[in-house]
């Protein structure tokens, strides 16, 4: 009779990182699961008709862009989960802190990283 220790797998649902740009600022983004891909393309999914629809009518460039950070909004707000080491006008910073009112390029770094946590192609990240 063998003597076989039980041995489990561990998993983190979330992933910190420091931001490059600022360094000594931490964010916490949400990696993809089932539940979590099925949210994301629930939130998404109007949004990307809008988007298709604007494409094909060739409309108004201005109103692609908009329809574009909207995107990009909603995928801030479905991943990112955590903001540490920062302060926006005097206050800590919270995720929709960020997206409200905090620098433009840490929410871009915040949503490269939700992106590659998705497993998205380049090309689906360039949206």
């Amino acid at each position: 009779m063998t003597n076989c220790m039980s041995r489990s797998a561990e998993y983190e649902s979330v992933v910190e990182f420091e931001s490059a740009r600022y360094p000594g600022v931490y964010l916490r983004v949400a990696r993809m699961s089932v539940n979590r891909r099925l949210d994301l393309m629930k939130r998404v999914r109007e949004i990307g008709r809008r988007l298709e629809f604007v494409e094909a009518g060739e409309q108004d460039r201005a109103e692609q862009a908009v329809i574009e950070q909207e995107i990009r909004r909603c995928y801030l707000e479905w991943g990112l989960l955590e903001v540490r080491g920062l302060r926006i006008d005097g206050e800590e910073a919270s995720p929709q802190r960020l997206i409200a009112g905090g620098p433009e390029d840490l929410c871009g770094e915040a949503l490269e990283r939700i992106r590659m946590e998705c497993g998205l192609s380049e090309e689906e990240r360039k949206n």
